[in-house]
C-alpha cells in the first residue's frame, strides 16, 4: 500500500534528479521508492554487522533495485 509523505528536499538537486529520469520513463516517486527498498535491503544483508558480505548477495541487491525501477516505470 502506497502512502503520502511530505518531505523537504532541496529543490535544485530534486530537479537534477527529475532530468536524469524523465528521458528513463521513471518516476521521482518511483526513484525514491527503490533507494529506500535498497536501504532496506542493504539493512537486511549487512544485518547486525557480523555476517560477511558476499559479491552473489551484493548482485543480487543490485539486481532487485533494477528490478524494482523497472516495475515503477512500468507503472508509470
Amino acid at each position: 500500500m502506497k502512502k503520502v509523505y511530505s518531505i523537504n528536499l532541496d529543490e535544485d538537486k530534486v530537479e537534477e534528479i527529475r532530468k536524469w529520469l524523465e528521458p528513463k520513463g521513471l518516476s521521482f516517486s518511483g526513484y525514491i521508492n527503490s533507494l529506500i527498498e535498497e536501504q532496506l535491503g542493504a539493512m537486511e544483508l549487512y544485518g547486525d554487522g557480523k555476517e560477511k558480505v558476499t559479491v552473489m548477495k551484493f548482485i543480487k541487491l543490485a539486481a532487485k533495485m533494477v528490478k524494482n525501477l523497472n516495475e515503477s516505470k512500468k507503472k508509470s
